[in-house]
């Protein structure tokens, strides 16, 4: 491959990928310390009732676990001074916005008067540390889910301590390092998306098994580490070594090129061939790449086991499924393959719950997914050419000739799940294999 050429952008803009670090930082930190906050309750209620065993039933232990381990991180006892100056500001300011957006809807389908819903969001934030984001999602302001509320596994406990503590050692693997995943998959002999190039600080970078020239096929570029479906774009090849964007932009193949190098000032871009779904999935999939996110977990014999599915299908764009960026996602039986009723992540209620694809109009519920038995064998199998993780969320496309590893999330948030599924997980099999093997660990 020839050597990258010299990158003749200017200091100032170079001085945006200092900024740009600065800001994630930013965000972490501020994430971080909205976990501690939201958590404070739950740290408070089991302050006294000492390390979790596993005689408990699994949700418990998870919330004993994360309260035990709140007090013991660096400077706990001063954060959690803080949050408890923090909670009772931000609660009322959440629970205005989100029954501002929810609240007379809710209560004309379900009969719960606003009032109901207002007071049933402080009772969830302040006895199960639900924050009012999670009231709605999980619908809390229904009887037989405000019972079962304390059953309900979040991510301040999830992606929090737990998933801390099962984390692989440092450098073990490059699981969130996208070109470092797909070329070890590569090497495993697990079926996963290529990366056709790379661009960092300004310049297209070497890169194993890679293309000099974006190739005459469509594309799908996203930045090296990240998820949720941010700052991705999807380019069509329209002939002539020409591409066209999801809004219309076309360049020519050099400003492409361009385009990438000066984007990778602030990020590593990478760049990968567009698949295209499985023909049984095209009316259900708005132009995007329908995927399912399948959670595996070790068992009791260590062994990668698969525990839960969801299915995602994009409706308010064509580039991106990803249930936090307007998705759809519907529970998928795990024996079967079948799917059922679906829903957006639920913090509004425009989209409810629904049978048929709301874009399409082609019906969904009580289809079988395409390949199913081969999605959860890949994603078993993927598991255990990463022997140091514990528990991997896989996102897996279905293609006309076959399944194939998109990502794999080594803290997968239980949120779609959960929602997808209608019910808490904790006492699901994913909440026992996590209890066991943050027992195993502790």
């Amino acid at each position: 491959m020839p050597a990258p050429q010299e990158s003749s952008f200017s200091l100032g803009d170079r001085l945006t990928t200092l900024k740009g670090a600065a800001w994630k930082v930013l965000l972490r930190e501020a994430e971080a310390f909205a976990y501690l906050v939201t958590g404070l309750p739950m740290a408070l209620a089991r302050m006294f009732r000492g390390k979790p065993t596993l005689a408990l039933p699994p949700a418990e232990y998870l919330h004993r676990y994360y309260a035990w381990t709140y007090w013991k991180l660096p400077w706990g006892p001063l954060k959690a001074v803080a949050a408890a100056i923090a909670w009772p500001i931000a609660l009322p300011v959440a629970v205005f916005v989100f029954a501002r957006r929810n609240a007379r809807v809710i209560a004309a389908r379900s009969g719960i008067s606003p009032a109901a819903q207002v007071l049933g969001q402080v009772e969830m934030a302040a006895r199960d540390a639900i924050a009012p984001f999670w009231y709605y999602m999980f619908e809390l302001h229904l009887p037989e889910r405000k019972t079962r509320a304390h059953l309900y596994l979040t991510a301040h406990e999830t992606i929090g301590p737990a998933y801390t503590l099962l984390q692989p050692p440092e450098g073990s693997d490059g699981m969130d390092d996208k070109i470092w995943f797909a070329e070890h998959c590569h090497e495993q002999g697990v079926r996963a998306v290529p990366v056709l190039m790379h661009f960092s600080k300004g310049d297209r970078q070497p890169l194993k098994g890679g293309s000099d020239v974006l190739p005459d096929g469509d594309l799908f570029v996203k930045p090296r580490s990240g998820s949720g479906g941010h700052r991705m774009e999807r380019w069509d090849f329209l002939g002539e070594g020409r591409y066209r964007n999801a809004h219309g932009e076309v360049m020519t193949r050099a400003q492409l090129m361009e385009k990438l190098a000066r984007q990778s000032l602030k990020d590593d871009f990478l760049v990968q061939p567009r698949l295209a779904n499985h023909p049984a999935l095209d009316d259900i999939s708005n132009g995007a790449l329908a995927t399912v996110r399948l959670l595996t977990c070790r068992n009791e014999q260590g062994r990668a086991e698969a525990t839960n599915a969801a299915f995602r299908m994009a409706i308010g764009n064509s580039v991106v499924d990803n249930f936090h960026q307007g998705g759809l996602a519907t529970a998928v039986d795990m024996q079967s393959g079948v799917i059922g009723i679906a829903s957006d992540i639920g913090i509004r209620p425009d989209v409810g719950w629904r049978d048929t694809h709301p874009v399409s109009g082609a019906r969904f519920a009580g289809r079988t997914l395409p390949h199913w038995p081969e999605v959860v064998a890949l994603a078993v199998r993927a598991h255990e050419a990463f022997p140091e993780r514990v528990v991997v969320g896989w996102d897996v496309a279905m293609l006309a000739d076959g399944a194939m590893i998109i990502e794999g999330n080594g803290k997968p948030d239980l949120d779609i799940h959960q929602r997808a599924e209608r019910g808490p997980a904790g006492e699901s099999r994913i909440a026992h294999l996590l209890a066991c093997n943050v027992d195993k660990r502790s």
